[in-house]
């Protein structure tokens, strides 16, 4: 019996070759978009689930409470893991890791390793590494040992193997390889390529700068919104003793734990790493259940469009005595072997797809067979299920005295329920295409708007911060200077948000006395004209003017309109060591992205420990630059990127958010499509012979047209009156994460609807011109 089911299975799958091809194409293709948007979105969800004691493992963060406003910092005080692991029993081990970009001298070749971190030597106890080569428990036991990853030993030493007790210079420093240890997964929140042995415990000062990311390890899963009470009494005895001290009235600082698993995710924070965006991942979580819907609705669609085909044959077959049941396994065997057609193709297309998909995510997304079966085999008996059980209980229930007088065709019933699908099917495409055209549209708002400053052709030159390469700068400055393709220069802490400090402001004098935290930039006489930044009031610092570089202030306007002022000129202000008056008020810039408010902002005079030199030159004529470089700064690579690159690189998200949102707009539009032209197919052959009696009776082919297309039309009305408010509402939220954006206009909602009218009429008109065209006598011959 089943031999005989596989076989009608088979010849019916080939005799009706472009259906179950259209069929299978459409399936896949939603089959693939859903695993590939699971494959990532679990990716995201993971991140750093693969350490072994991920559920005991926090991670302190602090807050810095200020006059006016609070600052959360990723890290926290030097000071706080030796606390821990000393007032609180119930941590078991705590450990630090800070950031340490790092210059290699190998073979009298130099490198750049931007993610080597300086860690405690019990970094391997709280975090699980497989080491290559060494033993993690004393790998960074010894000073001046270092851990590498495998990637980064094969890059000095071709094995892992080799490299270890290997000896090569760090930061001008002789190190030894101790240990090698496997590369970490792509979803880990610290993204390191070697592990440095320092002693922390020698850092005794609680308020330096928050530079070291702290983790507890607990001897067992705890709350910790209460640990994060109990940490209060450390706050008071060490942070606030040292505030008060220092004459810092008014701060004050709390801890707050974070778990592991939530780190990614933790948004807002100063001095952080990259984080995901939670958001992100349950948009697109949504998108594959509306993707994986939409084909398994065309697939209901096309079945049953195609079942009047079937009808005889199930008449036949109830006739000889087959009962119900034998024909539903009947129909859900051929289902059965279409989707897993369909399996196996979107499976083929997953595997064919990732590299690229890796590629454009920056992510290590693999299938993983095992750890994913759970998952696969549950969307396989939901298709199996939905997509075959339907159908099935359709061409089954067909009455055989109706279907052998061939009178069934003139039934509508079920139509209906396949115009709520393909309605559904089109109010999930209008949102998508709405969606589209918004996140178009901000983006296009966000790369066109006037950032406040010339980024063309503007480069950024990192300096080394050692004292040698400082006195060296003057020189090389003065080099450069001389270059004809050299247009300007300044010297100063650059644009990017590595060189933005933060400090604490005095506003005023005597009872108005004021404190702010605000944002610093510290440049010279040429950053203004350089940048072409305008001065809206007063002027700009100057050489000539001697105190200028001790006593000279420039604010942005959101400065003055969070003070209250009218223009601010003359105003008081002391902050980082400077002690003064504001000289000019610059027009408001975009120093961060347009998801911020232009925060208010201090400029000021520095000539000592320059972090960045700004010069306006082309992108051709830099290897001139790296030659002058490599004169005053042999022992260091040249490291440096241009302002129009950073800038773009603010909205690098957002862009990827707009090529997905497309790219799975245009696939729900063709699987929709797909569905659509199913629905028409049923119904013009459902009406094939009342199309004949009519163009007998004179009906025009215009007329035809317009009496098969209005319900169709209809439908897709709908469709948008459901889909566009609710689009829009959604829209509204994610136009809220920017500053500054578009307000949704009319035109918004007009484009989808016109969209979706032109894709469906252009679907439909093809049936629809063929059924009216057709020789009404073959539809009426059998009467």
């Amino acid at each position: 019996m089943l031999q005989n089911y596989l076989t009608i299975a088979w010849r019916n799958l080939l005799r009706h070759k472009s259906f179950s091809l259209i069929n299978i194409i459409g399936l896949a293709s939603g089959l693939a978009a859903c695993i590939l948007i699971f494959l990532y979105v679990q990716f995201e969800l993971n991140y750093d689930q693969h350490h072994e004691k991920v559920n005991r493992i926090a991670r302190i963060v602090t807050t810095l409470h200020a006059p006016g406003s609070d600052m959360e910092f990723g890290p926290a005080p030097y000071p706080l893991a030796d606390a821990l692991k000393h007032d609180f029993p119930e941590i078991e081990e705590a450990v630090r890791m800070e950031q340490e970009p790092s210059v290699i001298k190998y073979q009298n070749r130099i490198f750049s390793e931007p993610a080597f971190y300086n860690a405690d030597p019990a970094i391997f106890s709280v975090f699980s590494y497989s080491f290559l080569a060494g033993a993690p428990g004393n790998a960074l036991s010894l000073p001046n040992s270092v851990v590498l990853t495998e990637t980064t030993a094969r890059k000095y030493f071709r094995s892992a193997s080799a490299a270890f007790g290997q000896t090569f210079i760090c930061n001008n420093v002789p190190v030894n390889i101790t240990g090698v240890i496997a590369d970490p997964p792509g979803n880990s929140d610290i993204a390191v390529t070697g592990f440095i042995s320092i002693d922390f415990t020698k850092k005794k000062q609680w308020m330096e700068d928050f530079t070291v990311y702290t983790f507890a390890l607990f001897r067992q899963p705890t709350d910790l919104r209460r640990f994060e009470k109990k940490m209060k009494p450390v706050a008071d005895k060490y942070c606030q003793a040292e505030l008060d001290n220092s004459g810092d009235k008014g701060y004050s600082v709390s801890f707050q734990v974070e778990a592991l698993k939530d780190v990614h995710f933790s948004t807002g924070k100063l001095v952080d790493t990259p984080k995901g965006n939670r958001q992100f991942n349950y948009m697109f979580s949504l998108l594959a259940a509306f993707i994986l819907l939409i084909a398994l609705l065309n697939y209901i669609n096309l079945s049953t469009a195609k079942a009047t085909d079937r009808a005889k044959e199930v008449g036949v077959r109830k006739v000889n005595g087959a009962r119900p049941a034998q024909l539903i396994r009947q129909f859900l065997l051929e289902s059965f072997l279409l989707i897993f057609i369909a399996w196996v193709l979107a499976l083929g297309i997953v595997l064919l797809a990732l590299p690229y998909i890796n590629n454009l995510l920056e992510v290590q997304l693999h299938m993983n067979w095992a750890g994913n079966a759970l998952f696969l085999s549950s969307i396989f008996l939901l298709t199996v299920l939905l997509a075959g059980l339907y159908p099935a209980l359709i061409q089954s229930r067909f009455n055989p005295i109706i279907t052998l007088k061939g009178k069934w065709r003139h039934g509508l019933q079920g139509i209906t329920l396949r115009k709520v699908l393909t309605t559904a099917q089109f109010v999930i495409t209008a949102a998508l295409i709405t969606g589209t055209v918004v996140i178009y549209s901000q983006l296009q708002f966000i790369t066109q708007t006037d950032p406040g400053y010339v980024k063309d052709q503007i480069a950024e030159i990192d300096i080394p911060m050692d004292s040698a390469s400082q006195a060296d700068l003057p020189a090389f400055a003065e080099a450069l200077r001389q270059q004809s393709v050299v247009k300007n220069i300044s010297v100063g802490s650059g644009m990017r948000k590595e060189g933005l400090s933060i400090a604490t402001t005095f506003i005023g004098t005597g009872s108005n006395r004021r404190e702010l935290m605000c944002n610093y930039f510290f440049i010279d006489k040429k950053f203004l004209p350089l940048l072409q930044i305008p001065v809206k009031a007063g002027r700009n610092l100057s050489d000539s003017l001697a105190l200028d570089k001790k006593t000279a202030f420039l604010v942005n306007e959101a400065f003055v309109t969070k003070m209250g002022w009218t223009n601010g000129l003359g105003q008081a202000l002391e902050g980082f060591g400077k002690k003064g008056t504001i000289v000019g008020v610059v027009r408001n810039f975009y120093y961060k992205s347009m998801h911020n408010v232009v925060e208010p902002l201090i400029m000021v005079y520095k000539d000592d420990f320059i972090q960045t030199v700004i010069l306006k030159i082309h992108p051709k004529d830099m290897p001139i630059v790296a030659d002058i470089w490599k004169k005053y700064y042999p022992a260091d690579p040249i490291e440096y990127s241009f302002a129009d690159e950073n800038y773009q690189y603010q909205y690098a998200k957002d862009k990827l958010t707009m090529k997905l949102f497309t790219f799975f707009t245009i696939l729900a539009i063709i699987i929709s499509c797909l569905g659509l032209y199913g629905l028409v197919s049923l119904v013009t052959l459902q009406r094939n012979k009342e199309i004949g009696i009519r163009k007998v009776l004179g009906a025009s082919v215009q007329q035809l047209v317009s009496l098969l297309t209005k319900d169709f039309v209809k439908l897709i009305l709908l469709a948008s009156l459901i889909a566009l408010p609710t689009a829009g509402a959604l829209m509204y939220q994610w136009l809220l994460n920017y500053a500054y954006h578009i307000s949704l206009t009319w035109w918004m909602f007009l484009v989808p609807l016109v969209a979706v009218l032109f894709i469906a009429l252009a679907v439909i008109g093809q049936q629809v011109m063929r059924a009216a065209l057709a020789n009404p006598v073959i539809a009426l011959r059998n009467e």
